[in-house]
C-alpha cells in the first residue's frame, strides 16, 4: 500500500500533539492515479508521499513551498515533484474569504517503477529516466506550448483506461522529458527526512509568516512559535532550509510583491508597506537581489509583455 504522510495537530490531555495521518493515493489495482480537484482552496498541509506528483494549476494563486523553495504560484503553473519531497500549496487569503473563488487543479500521482522495476532502465527510455531523476528537487515547466499540451493530455487521462491510459501517460512523460525551458525548485543537496517535530515547527513558521506578512516580523517571536530560543532556531532553520530565516522571509515578501506589482492595483510605495517593508530603499535592494531588477523595472517588463 502506498501512503501519503500529513502532519496535523490534535489536543490530548490539554497538550498539543502531532498526529501522522497516512492515506492511500494510488489504488492497488492501478499503476497511477489522476484526478481533478475543484474546491474553495487547496489542501494546505505540509506533506510528502512516495509517489511523484505532476500538478497543473487550472485556476488559482497563492504561495507554494517545495523543499527549501518558496514562490508565488498562479494559473497555468505545471510542476513535477519528486518522491518524498515535502511540499505545500497555499491559496491566497482571497480564496478563504470569497465563496465565488475556486482552486482547480489536475493532479497525477505515480511511482517511478509504475511500469515495472527496470522499464525506465532500457536505452529507449533514457530521456524519461533522466526526467525522473531531475524531479527529485522538483521541476517547473516554463514553456507555454509544453504546459498547454500536458494539461490537455492530463484532462484526457481522466477518462482513459487500459492500454490507452498507459500510452497517454508515456506521452506526457516524454513531453516533459523533452522540454528545454525548466527550472528546479529545491536547491541541490536538499534532503528531507521525516522528522515529525521538525515538520511541525516548519509548518507553524510558514503559517505565521504568511499571516503576518504585512508587518515587521521579529526573530524572537518566530523562534517562540517554534518553541526554541533564538540561536537554536536560527541553527535549526538554516540546517533544514539551507538558508537563513531572514533570506526566507525576504523571498516570501518579494514573491508576494511580484504578485501585487503584476496586479497593478497598488503603487510601488503601497506594495512596499503591504509586504512588510518600512523602507523603500530596503525593499528595492532586497527585490533586486532576488529578482535581478528593481520593482519598477520588473513591473514594466511584465506589463509590456
Amino acid at each position: 500500500m502506498i501512503k501519503c504522510v500529513n502532519f496535523i495537530l490534535e489536543r490530548r490531555n490539554n497538550y498539543l500533539t502531532l498526529k501522522i495521518l497516512q492515506k492511500k493515493i494510488t489504488p492497488s489495482n492501478k499503476s497511477f492515479s489522476v484526478y481533478q480537484n475543484n474546491k474553495p482552496y487547496l489542501d494546505e498541509s505540509w506533506h510528502l508521499h512516495q509517489e511523484l506528483e505532476l500538478i497543473y494549476i487550472i485556476e488559482g494563486e497563492g504561495t507554494c513551498f517545495i523543499g527549501d523553495n518558496v514562490h508565488e504560484f498562479s494559473s497555468g503553473e505545471l510542476a513535477l515533484i519528486g518522491s518524498n519531497m515535502p511540499h505545500l500549496w497555499r491559496n491566497s487569503d482571497a480564496y478563504h474569504k470569497d465563496i465565488n473563488k475556486k482552486a482547480e487543479v489536475i493532479v497525477l500521482h505515480f511511482n517511478e517503477d509504475f511500469l515495472g522495476k527496470d522499464f525506465f532502465e532500457i536505452t529507449e527510455m533514457v530521456l524519461i529516466k533522466n526526467l525522473l531523476t531531475k524531479a527529485s528537487n522538483g521541476v517547473a515547466f516554463l514553456n507555454e506550448e509544453v504546459r498547454t499540451f500536458v494539461a490537455g493530455e492530463m484532462s484526457k487521462l481522466l477518462t482513459l483506461t487500459g492500454y490507452k491510459s498507459i500510452e497517454c501517460m508515456l506521452g506526457i512523460l516524454y513531453a516533459l522529458a523533452s522540454a528545454k525551458d525548466t527550472k528546479e525548485f529545491a536547491s541541490n543537496g536538499y534532503t528531507e527526512k521525516i522528522y515529525v517535530k521538525d515538520s511541525q515547527r516548519l509548518e507553524k513558521v510558514y503559517q505565521y509568516v504568511l499571516e503576518n506578512l504585512s508587518r515587521e516580523i521579529h526573530l524572537e517571536e518566530v523562534a517562540n512559535i517554534a518553541h526554541l530560543g533564538v540561536s537554536p532556531f536560527c541553527r535549526f532553520f538554516k540546517k533544514r532550509m539551507h538558508k537563513t530565516f531572514s533570506q526566507f522571509l525576504n523571498e516570501v515578501r518579494v514573491g508576494h510583491a511580484c504578485k501585487l506589482l503584476i496586479d497593478n492595483k497598488l503603487s510601488i510605495s503601497e506594495v512596499t508597506y503591504s509586504c512588510g517593508y518600512n523602507s523603500q530603499t530596503n525593499f528595492n535592494r532586497q527585490f533586486k537581489k532576488i529578482k535581478g531588477v528593481n520593482p519598477k523595472a520588473f513591473q514594466k517588463m511584465y506589463l509590456n509583455n
